[in-house]
């Protein structure tokens, strides 16, 4: 087949790191277009762009901030070029409309990243999304909470769920140098490293990670915080950092996650909502026990504490006794049972089987 991808940019950020690797597991039996749509001269734009196979042909559409009227003219004439048989887009549905109505030749795919409610700004746009969705684009949702909310929402049952994936993390070769640069953070051999993956966000819910280790270092708790990302120096979070107590590190952005995740005890995510998270996927990839918070599609991966620790809630206080119960509990964990959870149901081999099967279905 041949398929267009279509993303804003191949910034640092789950979607993000979902479509490149989407791609890259597609063109090994496909031919894959990818297309984004912000200019990817950028700063930032581009993190995962050098991770892309040879054999996924890219196209960038040059948009200063987003998706514009010349972007909407640029993205049509692209997929008019290409002629692909498959467009299938991860950014807002609405820059498929044009081309949905125009080049009918391709079969039109959207997958929504997060609760339906939370990709859709304007109320007053459901009767036209739910038209496009209806009779124009197929919906695909990412896990049982997403599919959920776009039934509420738009009053239809026919999206398409296949649960987010990731390709398999490997080590860079500077893996002995972080566990050596995590082990001058420790302040003592019994030290518990927590990381949390992600950038600094409102959904994320960073303040109540944050108030939750100063807790922990209140009561001298042998546990500190990695934090790997952006954002947590802006106006708007950076009291964040002003008043993190010394078990708190923010290291920014890192391109060697998967180092700092085999040296580290606990993932930790605190959010409000969710999607499927890819760092969740990442860290289970890799063994290293997962702490959340039950937001979005959180719990159909911690099914049960064989897959790790879930917060009865948001509320602080839960999310407080959630961290300790796993500081008293884990050291038995089956990290290898673990990595089978990943591999069975979360690897992007099997994701990428299922986005063909419903490239291929007659719907």
């Amino acid at each position: 087949m041949r398929i267009l991808e279509v993303h804003y940019s191949t910034a640092w950020a789950g979607a993000e790191r979902f479509v490149v690797d989407l791609c890259n597991e597609l063109s090994a039996n496909n031919e894959i277009f990818l297309c984004t749509i912000v200019d990817d001269s950028i700063p930032g734009k581009s993190y995962y762009k050098a991770e892309l196979s040879p054999a996924v042909r890219y196209i960038n559409l040059k948009c200063k901030s987003g998706m514009d009227i010349r972007g909407f003219v640029r993205l049509y004439k692209a997929i008019k070029g290409i002629k692909p048989d498959i467009v299938h887009a991860h950014t807002d549905a609405l820059n498929l409309w044009l081309p949905s109505l125009l080049y009918k030749k391709a079969r039109y795919f959207h997958t929504i990243h997060s609760l339906a409610e939370k990709r859709q700004y304007k109320s007053w746009l459901t009767p036209i999304y739910r038209y496009f969705y209806k009779r124009r684009i197929h919906a695909i949702t990412i896990s049982n909470i997403c599919k959920q909310s776009y039934v509420e929402l738009y009053h239809l049952n026919n999206a398409i769920q296949i649960d987010n994936g990731r390709a398999q993390m490997m080590p860079s070769p500077n893996l002995k140098h972080i566990e050596e640069e995590i082990r001058n953070y420790r302040k003592t051999n019994q030290t518990k490293i927590f990381v949390h993956v992600a950038r600094c966000s409102e959904p994320k819910n960073e303040p109540l990670l944050f108030k939750t280790f100063c807790r922990l270092h209140a009561e001298n708790m042998d546990c500190i915080l990695l934090v790997i990302g952006a954002n947590y120096n802006s106006p708007k979070y950076k009291h964040l950092l002003d008043t993190a107590t010394p078990n708190i590190h923010w290291l920014g952005l890192k391109n060697n996650v998967c180092d700092y995740l085999l040296n580290s005890d606990f993932f930790i995510l605190s959010s409000k909502w969710e999607g499927l998270p890819i760092s969740l996927l990442e860290a289970i990839s890799t063994g290293i026990i997962p702490i959340c918070t039950p937001a979005g599609g959180i719990p159909d991966v911690i099914k049960d504490r064989s897959c790790g620790y879930l917060s009865p809630s948001m509320n602080e206080e839960d999310f407080y006794k959630t961290v300790i119960d796993a500081l008293q509990t884990s050291e038995n964990f089956n990290r290898k049972r673990l990595i089978e959870h990943f591999q069975n149901n979360y690897s992007m081999k099997h994701c990428a089987t299922q986005y063909i099967q419903a490239f291929q279905a007659e719907i």
